[in-house]
């Protein structure tokens, strides 16, 4: 998918750490409910490079389930038979920098500030560009953009399964709970900016995988990687200050949202039955090759594609 900069937490889990995390952030308020702009299709973006940014969506915000249809629906921003989520920005308030947020989605964001404000910083990051900012209609919570994947979601629905997949992809990229920082940047297939070669000529280690679909009836997350080691739940993904929020792959009993789903490549000491990628990497360019297609036992016979596999600077 795109390159850009971040800054993490700790890296995924080359050489046998994980990831690791950052703090959560401030809530929102809330304000009436309004039903215009429920119609367009989100382009994707040329290009979505940019300035250095930071990446800090805790892991108890996507373990609390805030993009769930049913969830979503009760805020009117999908309902019953439309999966896909309103606009993010208020009719009639999106100029060249910026916008505000729509009320539907500010009524979601106040119902659970702890989680909901996280969640939608992740999601400006991964929809618009550093330049855009979306503000809460009294203007004392801004939401700056980083990757600018659909920028026609300010005024248009997110539409298709495609982009609820990929937008879920780039937000589980973000998972970030102990306030240390990496930069790092995201590939995945889908063509230009979603395939670009990471621009930060030092970024070159393959860190890990995610897919998932956080938008669904019954959401998915799963983390990868890194490449031949099993993910450990001590890592950016999975940990912060209030507890571990990753179920192992095969335990049946964890409730947590996060699955930590084996390695990228495999390891050759368990005969590469933890490989969770299905198929060849592809060459985005300057030595970076990345998974086009993910899996986890915890859905047979289903491959995930709107992926990204992220890339970080070699360890010190």
């Amino acid at each position: 998918m795109t390159t850009q900069l971040t800054h993490l937490v700790s890296r995924f889990g080359f050489a046998g750490a994980l990831l690791v995390s950052a703090a959560a952030l401030p809530a929102c308020g809330g304000e009436p409910v309004d039903i215009e702009d429920f119609e367009g299709e989100v382009d994707e973006a040329v290009q979505a490079t940019g300035p250095t940014g930071g990446n800090n969506l805790p892991p108890f915000a996507v373990d609390s389930d805030p993009l769930k249809r049913s969830v979503t629906n009760s805020f009117g921003i999908t309902s019953s038979t439309n999966p896909d989520p309103l606009p993010l920005c208020k009719n009639g308030t999106v100029t060249a920098t910026g916008c505000t947020l729509k009320p539907e989605w500010e009524s979601w964001m106040s119902a659970d500030g702890t989680n909901r404000a996280p969640m939608m910083k992740g999601i400006a990051k991964c929809s618009v560009a550093p330049s855009f900012t979306i503000s809460t209609n009294d203007g004392t919570q801004t939401f700056p953009g980083q990757w600018e994947l659909y920028p026609g979601w300010k005024s248009n629905r997110l539409t298709g399964e495609d982009k609820r997949e990929r937008m879920s992809s780039c937000l589980l990229s973000l998972l970030n709970g102990n306030n240390q920082e990496l930069a790092l940047c995201i590939v995945g297939p889908g063509g230009t900016p979603f395939s670009d070669a990471c621009t930060d000529p030092n970024l070159t280690i393959r860190e890990g995988g995610f897919f998932g679909n956080l938008f669904a009836t019954n959401p998915t997350a799963y983390v990868a990687g890194p490449d031949t080691a099993d993910p450990v739940d001590s890592g950016r993904a999975c940990f912060a200050t209030q507890g571990n929020y990753c179920c192992a792959e095969g335990d049946a009993n964890c409730t947590h949202r996060i699955v930590l789903a084996g390695a990228i490549l495999g390891s050759p000491n368990q005969n590469f039955a933890n490989k969770r990628c299905n198929a060849p990497l592809v060459d985005a360019g300057s030595g970076i090759w990345y998974c086009p297609s993910f899996f986890s036992t915890r859905e047979p016979n289903r491959s995930y594609t709107n992926v990204f596999t992220t890339f970080v600077p070699p360890a010190l």
